[in-house]
């Protein structure tokens, strides 16, 4: 099954451009992700400004998403794609002169911040639209497998290639992020097939951004799957930050809580690579499936805090989420047509995404308060919010569409009158 994903890559080579790219500017990201609050820690001695960093972005990007989704329906999306990953090549380049000159401050760093929020507001909806034109109808399900797999597995290998770059040249990660932007360019620029976009403007910014917001909220499908994702993303966040303190507070050393934590995003891996054997068939009964485990997971977190237990919970709920991720995503794309991809989607990621920045506070004091059990027990309710939103009839049927009822033989009598004409 994996080499037959694989294979997309060769049999679609403007496919294998695209992941290929995005898989390094992945990989770029998540190594100067690691080098990137390491910076500012040494240009200021101040972890809030590290954390300010990051929150600065997220609330950029989420403001951005809509107007970012009209603009990427409204351009040509190949051209969205290489001249944002050329500009991002050339903002990443920043802190290179940053810390090889003398202004080394950190408000420079801030500005990287907003524009790369308000750059990746047009620039993701952009890549989620592409994919759809890229691969047949029968093979979304393996290539937003390779791309869930692309990312997790940027996550797993690359802060610790950060890290080891920073020790060396605090400069190198930021080099290596940009490069791989630039090169992401230069892939993205070589794609022949028609990606779409260039919808001309039918109304004002406000009113097409209205339009998207429109057609996922009177969509049963779309509007259950962006309550799902909030839910979801709010309940996976918490849970994940939860096993550094809850580990601390249990004296486990700091190696092995690392160690630990790369072992849920081997599981992740592991899951999105195995998602289309177990969701190809029967979509609906593994949705169904999936929401049970992530429950049960959920429930393991919360009986004990001994690290294996713990561990072992957050692992099976590490392995699970991305199969409910790919199943999902391609039906998504299969559900939105192709003039609203940009903007639904960012209607999409804005209300999936809302309340996603506070998961790490809410649970930190969940667990001050109410303790290890308490805060679990929490993300087990709102999982099983997740799995009560897919119980309606309309999400089972656009997983699985009810046959359609064969068409009726003709009358004998208007067959033989059809014979006698003939």
């Amino acid at each position: 099954m994996t080499g037959n994903r694989l294979r997309l890559l060769s049999a679609h080579p403007d496919f294998g451009r695209f992941w290929i790219g995005q898989a390094l500017s992945a990989l770029g990201t998540s190594i100067s992700g690691i080098a990137l609050p390491l910076l500012v820690l040494h240009l200021t001695g101040s972890a809030v400004a590290a954390g300010a960093l990051f929150t600065v972005r997220l609330v950029v990007l989420n403001l951005a998403r809509l107007p970012g989704g009209v603009l990427a329906d409204r351009f040509s999306r190949r051209r969205v794609m290489y001249w944002t990953d050329a500009a991002k090549a050339v903002l990443w380049a920043t802190p290179i002169l940053l810390i090889s000159g003398s202004v080394r401050q950190f408000w420079p760093l801030l500005v990287v911040a907003v524009l790369d929020g308000l750059i990746s507001a047009v620039y993701n909806p952009s890549l989620g639209a592409a994919l759809r034109r890229l691969v047949k109808p029968d093979e979304l399900l393996s290539a937003v497998s390779l791309n869930e797999a692309r990312s997790y597995a940027a996550g797993l290998i690359g802060p610790s290639i950060g890290g080891a770059l920073f020790a060396v040249a605090d400069w190198s990660p930021f080099a290596v992020d940009a490069v791989t932007y630039a090169v992401c360019a230069v892939l993205a620029y070589r794609i022949r097939t028609d990606l779409g976009g260039h919808i001309p403007a039918q109304a004002g910014m406000v009113a097409e951004i209205r339009t998207g917001f429109r057609f996922v909220f009177g969509h049963p499908f779309l509007r259950a799957q962006t309550l799902w994702s909030t839910l979801l993303n709010f309940a996976t966040s918490a849970a994940f930050f939860g096993l550094i303190p809850v580990l601390q507070h249990e004296r486990v050393s700091a190696s092995v809580i690392g160690l630990m934590s790369a072992l849920l995003s081997a599981g992740a891996l592991a899951g999105s690579m195995l998602a289309p054997r177990i969701a190809a068939h029967r979509p609906y009964a593994t949705l169904l499936g999936c929401g049970v485990v992530m429950v049960l997971a959920a429930a393991i977190a919360a009986v004990s805090t001994a690290p294996a237990v713990l561990t072992a919970g957050l692992l099976l709920l590490s392995a699970t989420g991305p199969v409910l991720i790919v199943l999902l995503t391609s039906h998504v794309y299969q559900a939105i047509p192709d003039e609203l991809m940009a903007r639904a989607q960012s209607s999409m990621l804005l209300f999936g995404s809302a309340i996603l920045p506070f998961s790490a506070v809410t649970m930190g004091f969940v667990l001050e308060n109410g303790g290890a059990r308490t805060a679990y027990l929490a993300v087990g309710v709102c999982l099983l919010g997740c799995l009560a939103l897919c119980l309606p009839s309309s999400i089972r049927n656009q997983l699985e569409p009810p046959e359609e009822a064969p068409s009726p033989e003709p009358e004998a009598g208007l067959a033989n009158q059809l014979a006698h004409q003939e």
